[in-house]
């Protein structure tokens, strides 16, 4: 009797610690959710163009939990969302938001996404410090490179990386870290690994007087049915200043995926850089730009309010400057209402910056490149 006694206490006390760990695995899962959810709720509520309140919910829930990653994470993409709306004090805050998503990577050391964006942040301080003439340009060069490396030990098939190292290595001198023979290394791996990959990193270290839009006809021999390489295709007539055959590619891309529809913004930037560049076209370009960015607002995937607001900028812009004071400034204030932390930047804003808090990022854009 005693035994059973015992044994019967026991396995009480066994029942009742196994009710307490499972009512924290339950607590403790809600915990997460709820956590995941607030990240959720803070990127969509910067999609919506109130990066202010996202920024204050985040702090909330890094506040709760420093060891939320997804927080850190989405709380330095909203850092840069509202820095590009700010350019002055974007510069001296680059280095709170590169300490920032540092503590997403330290929090979830094997999750790719941080690495990703890590890399992002890096390369967007080496490229501004280089405009800016800064120096310790060498030692920003290392920290990209690594941060890249990073993401391939993670990743090994993460192409758009190794295409960020193709440019790092082959734009830069080598007093400031370049080096073509690792460029040409990067280039023949992605080329062996994907033909319209390899093709990008190819073209993009080719000499300037070679015909790159016969380079890129070959690929689309191959690739007819390649979102990718119409908008390869595109942008290199862009180049060559054939608007008319650099529409036609970009539409054939945006047919083959309506997300590629930022395109028309590519468009509109491209006929608003000639009327910048020759202020005396700017009446014929105007209702092209316009055409453009108007067609990018109507088109579907809806855009989100940064882009909306972004753009319309841009409309207001043309606005003034063909003497529409009135018009402008009736545009500027739907861009401000839509996000009063659009970027003022002449560029879009990466597409990084809008991925699902989630998602493994497909976003490449040569940093060295207008388009």
């Amino acid at each position: 009797m005693k035994t059973k006694s015992i044994l019967k206490r026991r396995f009480i006390i066994m029942s009742l610690s196994f009710a307490v760990a499972c009512m924290s695995f339950v607590l403790w899962s809600c915990t997460g959710q709820e956590l995941g959810k607030t990240v959720q709720q803070a990127y969509e509520l910067r999609m919506n163009g109130k990066a202010d309140s996202a920024k204050a919910l985040l702090e909330q829930a890094i506040a709760e939990d420093s060891t939320n990653a997804a927080a850190w994470y989405e709380i330095a993409r909203t850092k840069l969302h509202m820095g590009l709306g700010n350019p002055r004090e974007l510069m001296s805050g680059i280095a709170d938001i590169q300490q920032t998503v540092q503590k997403a990577v330290e929090n979830d050391s094997d999750n790719v996404i941080y690495q990703y964006y890590m890399g992002y942040i890096d390369y967007f301080n080496l490229y501004a410090s280089i405009k800016m003439g800064k120096d310790g340009v060498s030692e920003d060069f290392t920290k990209v490179v690594e941060s890249y490396k990073s993401v391939l030990i993670l990743k090994p098939d993460y192409h758009e990386a190794k295409l960020f190292l193709v440019e790092l290595f082959a734009m830069l001198p080598s007093n400031m870290g370049g080096d073509s023979a690792k460029a040409e290394k990067y280039v023949r791996g992605l080329e062996e690994a994907d033909i319209v990959f390899g093709a990008k990193a190819r073209e993009f270290v080719m000499p300037e007087d070679e015909n790159h839009i016969e380079f890129w006809q070959k690929i689309e021999e191959k690739q007819m049915d390649n979102a990718d390489v119409h908008e390869a295709l595109g942008k290199v007539y862009l180049y060559y200043e054939n608007i008319e055959e650099a529409t036609k590619y970009f539409e054939k891309a945006i047919s083959l995926n309506a997300k590629n529809n930022i395109l028309y913004v590519e468009l509109g930037r491209y006929y608003l850089m000639q009327a910048m560049q020759n202020p005396a076209k700017l009446d014929s370009l105007a209702p092209l730009i316009k055409n453009a960015f108007e067609t990018y607002l109507k088109s579907r995937p809806e855009p989100i309010n940064p882009m909306k607001a972004f753009v319309i900028s841009k409309l207001a812009m043309i606005k003034f400057r063909t003497g529409d004071k009135e018009g402008g400034n009736k545009l500027h204030e739907e861009a401000m209402t839509l996000d009063p932390y659009y970027s003022k930047a002449f560029g879009a804003p990466s597409q990084i910056q809008f991925d699902p808090p989630d998602e493994i990022s497909r976003v490449h854009v040569f940093f060295s490149r207008p388009f």
